[in-house]
């Protein structure tokens, strides 16, 4: 061979090895596996095939996110799910990635309504600017509260501008909340060692014991919060779980607390159309493959993903975006997850049932108009539903309504009609959706049972007669343990990104002491940390997460933590919180020194 021949072989060769053909599965198709999928899909300089396996046969986007449509072409989706204010990943996504206008998908940030057993507890006005130009935020009726509105720091305007019931709190229970800003400000949202010494113990002892908040002001407003936001009792709640939840959803910067719903189903308004931009950039998205095994390829390197149909798919990596019961399941039955020295404790990780229930009726005779919130005015709605929930299409109840069954689920009444635009437009009947969090032993009722016990939960949540409807059209989903539990210790368990070698992992209970982000938010910013990490690891160029960091520590914040800091220091006080003055009494009382 002449010289010229091979320096042309050796030139093929060395770009050859420059384009080297790389393979990754995606185990879930859900935001975390969307996002990962996505951000891989971006890579320049190397060839990368992606594949996602959806355990769904409908293959309709988004996993359980996403939803589907009944034989009677109704949709169905498992639980409705906002988007807060700070959720600034996911509004990239959904603007940059997938191309969508927000304001064609979204409603404006609209107030919630807090229910406890007892009755309506607050009403959270909208806080922050508009989504929209021309459209003002909501303020307090109180006009000396109005009028010092913009000088409020979060947590302050939520705490004054919030319109309570006086019934429910009085003075003193409010005052009482003052106490947490210890908490709030000695917890590191991003520091091991403060997830480390509050995932100890429960939130309900950090409010109470430590907190100092009065036994009234933790029932009707705290205990609440926590049924429908961590989902489930205080006393089954980790400390550091509730102070992150609370401050990423509500506390962290001003409007905090202010959502958008979606204005239909998140599969036809959001995944359907991302699955056709991942399809444009050669991604696959298989439905119908639920995955029962992760394996070792023989030569060491690679690794084989098996499918309960029998199909088997070779890959140079592995990202996991199922929940984390699921991920502990997939283990049992897979020994390169037995060996990856990240998943060692992934068993230990709860989950929590959830069982969202739609339920089409008769509609009124007449439509009630002139209704708050929302993305539409009014609804045909039993008119005794329609202006008990007058301020908004949501109302968030705490757990014990009155109902032995609800004894410890809390769960979310919404009125379809002012919020989806199908719905709107339907003639024919009226939508309500009742999602019920930590509900196992509803999860094993008959359809018939779960519809005859969510409409007694609207009646006596919303302290109104019992209904008298005709049901014309009905749609349980039953999510057994599919929801992240942050329960006592599950900080302590929660994985990293990377489990192994060639095995990642992206989610909402992923890297917990990580993004200050929840739910949604934080199932993006991890899928597109797990791509970033795949692709340093394998070598693929052009592959960036750009994670938008949380939202920094407001100027008050900052000087409370300073404050915080020097008072753990002077106090000496290493493992538990320490707690604010009033409660002294009772830790010396116990013969215990935080």
């Amino acid at each position: 061979m002449c010289v010229q021949h091979q320096l042309q072989l050796l030139l093929f060769l060395a770009v050859l090895s420059l384009t080297k053909s790389y393979s990754v599965v995606v185990i879930g198709g859900g935001w975390a596996g969307y996002s990962a999928s996505s951000t891989l899909a971006s890579s320049s300089g190397a060839d990368v095939e992606v594949t996602i396996l959806e355990a769904s046969p409908r293959n309709s986007g988004g996993g359980l996110a996403g939803g589907w449509r009944t034989a009677s072409g109704r949709p169905v989706e498992a639980g409705i799910h906002g988007f807060w204010r700070e959720y600034q990943n996911t509004f990239r996504v959904m603007r940059d990635e997938i191309g969508l206008d927000l304001d064609d998908v979204l409603s404006d940030f609209t107030p919630s309504v807090l229910f406890s057993k007892n009755g309506r507890v607050a009403t959270a006005p909208v806080l922050a600017t508009s989504a929209r130009k021309g459209r003002k935020s909501s303020k307090s009726s109180n006009p000396i509260l109005s009028s010092i509105y913009g000088s409020l720091p979060p947590p302050l305007d939520t705490a004054l501008l919030a319109d309570f019931d006086e019934k429910r709190l009085n003075l003193q229970d409010r005052i009482s909340a003052v106490g947490l800003l210890s908490g709030w400000a000695d917890f590191g949202q991003e520091d091991p060692d403060s997830w480390g010494r509050y995932d100890k113990i429960s939130a309900a002892e950090f409010f109470l014991d430590y907190g100092g908040v009065t036994p009234n002001l933790y029932a009707e407003l705290v205990s609440p919060m926590l049924h429908v936001l961590p989902m489930g009792p205080g006393s089954d709640i980790s400390a550091a779980a509730a102070l992150s939840c609370f401050h990423v959803f509500a506390l962290q910067t001003r409007g905090a607390f202010d959502v958008r719903w979606a204005k239909g189903s998140l599969s036809d308004l959001i995944f359907d159309p991302w699955r056709v931009k991942l399809e444009e950039k050669g991604v696959r998205v298989e439905g119908g493959k639920r995955v029962n095994g992760i394996e070792r390829a023989e030569d060491g390197d690679g690794m084989v993903v098996t499918a309960e149909d029998g199909s088997e798919y070779t890959a140079d990596a592995v990202i996991l975006a199922v929940g984390g019961t699921s991920a502990a399941k997939l283990k049992e039955g897979s020994k390169a997850l037995k060996e990856a020295e990240g998943a060692k404790r992934v068993e230990d990780l709860r989950g929590v049932t959830c069982v969202a229930t739609r339920i089409w009726l008769e509609p009124a005779p007449s439509p009630t108009t002139g209704l708050g919130g929302g993305a539409y005015s009014s609804t045909t709605l039993p008119k005794a539903v329609a202006r008990a929930m007058g301020e908004s299409p949501i109302a968030v109840v705490g757990a014990g309504v009155l109902l032995p069954e609800l004894e410890e689920t809390g769960f979310c009444i919404y009125d379809l009609q002012r919020m989806h635009a199908e719905q709107h437009m339907a003639e024919d009947t009226a939508c309500l959706e009742v999602d019920m969090y930590r509900a196992d032993g509803i999860a094993d009722m008959s359809d018939d049972e779960i519809v005859e016990l969510a409409l007694r939960a609207v009646s006596s949540a919303l302290k109104i007669d019992p209904l008298q409807v005709n049901v014309v059209d009905r749609a349980i989903v039953r999510a057994r343990n599919a929801v992240s539990h942050f329960n006592i210790g599950s900080a302590a368990a929660s994985p990293g990104i990377k489990w192994g070698r060639n095995v990642y992992a992206c989610g909402d209970y992923i890297d917990r002491q990580g993004h200050a982000s929840w739910s949604t938010e934080k199932a993006v910013v991890t899928g597109k940390q797990a791509a970033e990490r795949v692709a340093k690891d394998l070598g693929l160029k052009g592959v960036k997460a750009r994670v938008i960091p949380a939202a920094p520590d407001t100027p008050q914040l900052s000087n409370l933590r300073r404050l915080a800091k020097s008072i753990r220091r002077v106090s000496g006080a290493q493992r538990l919180p320490v707690p604010v003055p009033w409660t002294i009494g009772k830790w010396i009382r116990k013969g215990v020194r935080p």
